[in-house]
């Protein structure tokens, strides 16, 4: 498509048809001129954008740290309408680029959702966790959680109860 065609609008309808497609196991690379790498969105596991890119210190994809949906979703559409920072789009399957960790943010004890009472053994998990499932992006996690011992863990974990 002409870039005179994917202003305004047509790049908004583009971007909406596009995110309408991809999934968990289709997404979008988003090439950025400006960053040191490029990203690679997919549907979450709660059906929110998720943010892929390759750290080149670590040599292995990670999974990024939680972004609002909008954010992501601009980045696309200015790739689509020809922003400077951005050589264009394509669609990528995830099986093309392995498996990515997360980007750990330790809690030196777990820790237990208060809006759920979902159990989590890292800051970063919990952080998605608040971001797909309660729609909250915070940096201050804590405030949403309630500490949990490893005694309670491992007795819930023999008993049957919940992870």
């Amino acid at each position: 498509m002409p870039p005179s065609e994917r202003s305004g609008d047509g790049a908004d309808q583009l971007t909406a048809e596009i995110l309408d497609t991809i999934s968990a196991d289709l997404g979008v690379c988003v090439l950025d001129e400006w960053a040191t790498s490029d990203d690679y969105l997919f549907r979450g596991p709660h059906g929110r954008l998720e943010h892929l890119h390759y750290s080149e210190d670590l040599g292995q994809w990670k999974r990024g740290l939680y972004q609002v949906d909008e954010v992501l979703r601009n980045r696309l559409s200015r790739a689509i309408a020809d922003h400077p920072q951005f050589d264009g789009w394509h669609y990528v399957r995830r099986d093309e680029l392995g498996e990515p960790e997360p980007v750990v943010i330790e809690i030196s004890e777990h820790q237990r959702c208060s809006l759920c009472n979902e159990r989590f053994p890292s800051g970063n998990a919990f952080g998605w966790h608040l971001a797909d499932v309660h729609q909250i992006d915070t940096d201050d996690k804590m405030d949403f959680a309630v500490a949990e011992t490893e005694e309670q863990h491992t007795l819930a974990k023999w008993a049957g109860g919940s992870a």
